[in-house]
């Protein structure tokens, strides 16, 4: 109950009496259930866990027991019924929701049908108590990173001259899921030659050929948390403008997050990149340099030359500098880390020396 509570103070500070909790990554930080359709008031005077007879039992196995599991009235899911008898016994006036979240028609909904009290939106709150992950996130997030660098190192091996994209990228799934993933994080990419200058592109039937780069990028998921790591190799023989690209990212890459502690303002790793970035290739550097990961693969904070946000020990976020030529091919090295007082934690302990298959 500790994150409740810390949410509750927040309530408490902004003379909230109830929040609504909409988002399935909130809704599973707060209370450890792992399930869906499922809603959550939070409030000083209790908390009701709202959901339909398919997830009772496992919300009464997976949630604190001060948390009340509650079945839709009349098994009408999202219904007003359920909603307002919860205001009412909770003798909430202001509630607060997920502004970002509720879609317009549901907030149009909930206007009309909900009663006896104010509807106040409000964004971040979870969000805000999510960007410090405690010990036990941290483990999560190591043993996801562990998996996908075992994956990866198992992988390699497989990749050769004739093989295809989508061969090597099904090698890969099956290795994270045999060594200990739940599932995939998120869309494995495996990409090669001209493909590689993609930032988002998907695998097919391409054979790899000698001379290509290939790029990946996935990572794990293991008890709901996102690992995120890139590599790129060079396959048969390498050319001189691969080999410069690839030793200026590495060396970005090292000092981008040798640059990071707590403390530090969030612009200062895409300053360090950019200062190791040649002229000639800065303008095919994305600034997205990293983000936060966790519940989900792509949260606060983002690590850009616009972001103001400081950096404190606790969170853990990717970087991931790359450089990417259209009709020539890119690559991008990737880590996730935690940031510490004095400097970061690596998750991922996968090398990233230039490698020639």
């Amino acid at each position: 109950m500790e994150r409740i509570n810390n949410l509750i103070n927040i309530l408490n500070n902004k003379k909230i009496d109830g929040f609504l909790i909409t988002s399935e990554a909130n809704i599973t930080y707060l209370t450890g259930f792992t399930g869906d359709s499922s809603r959550l008031i939070v409030s000083p005077k209790g908390c009701a866990f709202m959901t339909d007879g398919r997830y009772t039992e496992q919300a009464q196995l997976e949630c604190h027991p001060e948390i009340e599991i509650i079945k839709w009235i009349n098994d009408e899911r999202y219904g007003a019924k359920t909603y307002n008898k919860c205001i009412h016994d909770l003798n909430i006036k202001k509630l607060g929701f997920e502004g970002s979240v509720i879609s317009y028609s549901t907030y149009q909904y909930f206007t009309q049908e909900i009663k006896g009290c104010g509807l106040i939106p409000v964004d971040g709150l979870v969000e805000e108590l999510r960007l410090i992950k405690d010990e036990e996130e941290i483990e999560f997030l190591r043993e996801a990173s562990k998996i996908s660098d075992k994956a990866l190192e198992l992988t390699v091996p497989y990749i050769k001259p004739g093989i295809s994209e989508i061969e090597v990228l099904a090698r890969l799934e099956f290795n994270l899921k045999t060594n200990g993933a739940d599932d995939l994080s998120f869309e494995t990419m495996v990409l090669s030659g001209t493909k590689t200058s993609l930032l988002h592109g998907k695998a097919d039937s391409k054979n790899i050929e000698i001379g290509d780069l290939v790029l990946f990028d996935f990572g794990a998921l293991y008890k709901g948390y996102h690992a995120d790591i890139s590599r790129t190799f060079a396959v048969g023989t390498i050319s001189s403008q691969q080999q410069e690209m690839y030793e200026i990212i590495r060396k970005a890459q090292t000092e981008a997050c040798n640059s990071i502690k707590a403390g530090v303002h969030g612009t200062v790793p895409d300053t360090t990149v950019r200062d190791i970035i040649p002229g000639k290739y800065i303008d095919y550097y994305y600034p997205g340099l990293g983000h936060g990961v966790g519940l989900v693969i792509h949260e606060e904070p983002f690590i850009k030359n616009t972001c103001d946000f400081i950096f404190k020990e606790g969170m853990v976020l990717t970087v991931e500098p790359g450089i990417y030529i259209p009709g020539t091919g890119g690559l991008r090295i990737e880590d996730t880390i935690v940031v510490k007082k004095d400097g970061v934690e690596l998750l991922n302990k996968f090398p990233k020396d230039l490698k020639i298959l």
